[in-house]
């Protein structure tokens, strides 16, 4: 995003008081251009993300910020699911403007899912400061950001691909043994590995290389990815899938 853009008139809240701005990125430097862009007219602050960090964790750190507006800096990817955070925020009533290192043609499916996911909006990260505060100004004012049409286009693509996805992450997870299933469903309930070998009373090296399996038969590469295609293929903590033969 081209933070050198020319700086536009404050934006004010009923109160008088500059609009709370939260930004949650990965990357150190990308949050701080975004701050310095948004700064005097916006109160900013940053919240950094990693695979360490879970979602709910994220979610009540911004929450406590009381942000007017969450900005989200989404890649499309294993590393932290940022379709869950935004579905999250929008659960906890944060209003969520995604910010995607994808452009609109690129990846239409990926936009689709933020906005179904609750996002007021999304742009790329291409766009330059303007385009960002002019989105920002239309939902601190109430107003859509984007055009009806576009939305309907996007949202009709992510509902298509899911339909896909479901499918065929059903058949993968059918490919879980039984204590393969076992353990996915003690992750998507919020255990570790340490907590898992624990509780089983086996060694950790065990469930790392159970975790690994699971993630190889996924094709995914990381737990919380694990995780997150799991409960898109409607995957409960209840629930065990018949094993492959």
């Amino acid at each position: 995003m081209d933070t050198n853009a020319s700086t536009s008139v404050s934006t004010s809240t009923a109160t008088g008081r500059r609009p709370r701005v939260v930004i949650i990125e990965e990357h150190t430097a990308v949050a701080d251009a975004l701050d310095v862009g948004l700064w005097g007219e916006y109160r900013v602050r940053a919240v950094r993300t990693s695979r360490r960090t879970s979602v709910a964790a994220t979610v009540s750190a911004i929450r406590n910020a009381r942000p007017h507006v969450a900005v989200v800096a989404s890649r499309p990817g294993p590393l932290v699911d940022h379709i869950e955070l935004v579905s999250g925020l929008s659960a906890a009533g944060v209003t969520t403007i995604v910010l995607s290192a994808v452009e609109v043609d690129e990846d239409p499916v990926h936009w689709g899912r933020c906005l179904l996911a609750g996002a007021a909006g999304v742009l790329s990260m291409t766009d330059d400061l303007d385009v960002l505060r002019r989105m920002l100004r239309r939902v601190l004012d109430g107003e859509p950001p984007l055009c009806p049409a576009l939305v309907d286009r996007l949202q009709g693509a992510a509902r298509a691909a899911a339909g896909d996805e479901y499918w065929t992450t059903r058949d993968r997870l059918r490919l879980l043994s039984g204590r393969e299933s076992e353990v996915m469903s003690k992750l998507i309930a919020g255990h570790g590995p340490i907590e898992i070998a624990r509780e089983d009373v086996v060694a950790e090296a065990t469930v790392r290389t159970q975790v690994k399996s699971i993630l190889a038969k996924l094709e995914v590469s990381s737990q919380l990815s694990a995780v997150a295609v799991a409960r898109r293929a409607g995957w409960t903590v209840s629930e065990a899938l018949p094993p492959a033969a």
